[in-house]
């Protein structure tokens, strides 16, 4: 199985779309040809994980955080970057990094988080916006079903819990074929009138090229009407962060001893004051923006991380915030992660093994 393989595959699941803009995610060290032995996943991309890849004979490693995010102007071992850039590629090691992205599909960093933390009933908090359009086609109505089938393969038409979604009304169309023209129906030059149906269909802003060409493949017609709509519809599919409920109440206090176990912390930063905790938000890593989104939808705590001693200030009146460290909040995605990949390996009948990295790649530690 080669890494563009994989990447096809894996990105149905995790689109790089739905990453932040500026997002550094993809193949980032590697040759697209290259095929995969084995793959090891971590968080980070360290010396440690190179070294782990080499002895497991993985040359492929999948990092939750980008190794190469800022402009890098030299590569030599005089910086961390540059030194594992070096024995990547000595190494014939390729490096692939899902971020935001993952954060953001429904196994991913916070989901994942929520489940870890024992809530059920979970749901997005902060879905993504603006990454939705309405395709609308006029089919002569002996095409429509064929039509609607090769768009809703391409990806058209899908909820969180159904498929083939679409809208059919009925209508006349008209034209009349010019010069060349060489009409499915009617003669050239004379004013033809068809009875079509108009296919609607919600489509995510990615997929769109695809369900075009699928759409116009299908299709009948020499030219084919159709409009595209963008949608200020909320995401339900894709966002940031997760919000749930405890199986039951606890106390502030038990709340907080068991969100240490669960993450395996030995410490917690946390300010406010709730007497019962039930409903709770998380977000995996740094969290902070997400907090107005967890008090407007009722959460008596959030969970996150990288929290500043202003944002404490600012919210210890309205919830109570925890914050767990970023890798205890993002660790978990792991065996998902993971997961996600031996599926693919898996239907793409590749015998490669998958490995969760057994090194801590968290460059903090408390005293």
């Amino acid at each position: 199985m080669r890494i563009s393989q994989f990447q096809k595959q894996f990105e149905n699941q995790v689109p790089p779309a739905i990453a932040w803009k500026g997002d550094n995610v993809g193949l980032l060290i590697g040759r697209p040809a290259h095929q995969i032995t084995n793959a090891l996943v971590a968080l980070d991309a360290t010396k440690e994980i190179a070294v782990e890849a080499v002895r497991k004979k993985a040359n492929l490693i999948i990092t939750h955080h980008p190794l190469l995010f800022h402009p890098v102007k030299t590569l030599t071992p005089l910086s961390r970057v540059g030194e594992l850039v070096l024995f990547l590629t000595e190494h014939k090691i390729n490096l692939y990094a899902a971020h935001t992205n993952l954060d953001s599909v429904k196994w991913g960093v916070n989901f994942s988080l929520a489940k870890q933390l024992g809530l059920t009933d979970i749901t997005i908090l902060s879905p993504i916006k603006e990454s939705l359009a309405k395709i609308v086609v006029f089919v002569p109505r002996d095409h429509s079903d064929v039509v609607a089938a090769a768009m809703h393969a391409a990806g058209a038409g899908t909820f969180s819990k159904y498929d083939t979604c679409s809208f059919r009304s009925e209508g006349t169309g008209t034209f009349r074929g010019m010069n060349d023209a060489q009409p499915y129906l009617g003669t050239v030059g004379e004013t033809e009138k068809v009875q079509e149906d108009r296919l609607e269909m919600l489509v995510e802003q990615w997929k769109i090229s695809g369900v075009l060409s699928a759409m116009l493949k299908a299709h009948p017609y020499e030219e084919v009407a159709y409009d595209l709509y963008p949608l200020l519809n909320k995401n339900t599919e894709y966002g940031l962060g997760a919000i749930g409920l405890l199986p039951k109440p606890l106390s502030q206090k038990s709340f907080l001893t068991m969100v240490k176990k669960k993450l395996g912390t030995d410490a917690l930063r946390f300010s406010g004051n709730s007497s019962t905790v039930r409903r709770v938000a998380v977000c995996g890593g740094s969290g902070s923006d997400y907090i107005r989104d967890a008090i407007a939808q009722e959460a008596d705590a959030m969970v996150t991380a990288d929290m500043k001693y202003h944002t404490f200030q600012d919210y210890e009146e309205h919830i109570l915030l925890v914050d767990a460290g970023h890798y205890e909040t993002e660790i978990g995605v792991l065996k998902n992660l993971a997961s996600a990949v031996s599926g693919i390996f898996s239907e793409q009948h590749h015998n490669g093994k998958v490995y969760i990295t057994q090194n801590s790649t968290n460059p903090v530690h408390i005293f």
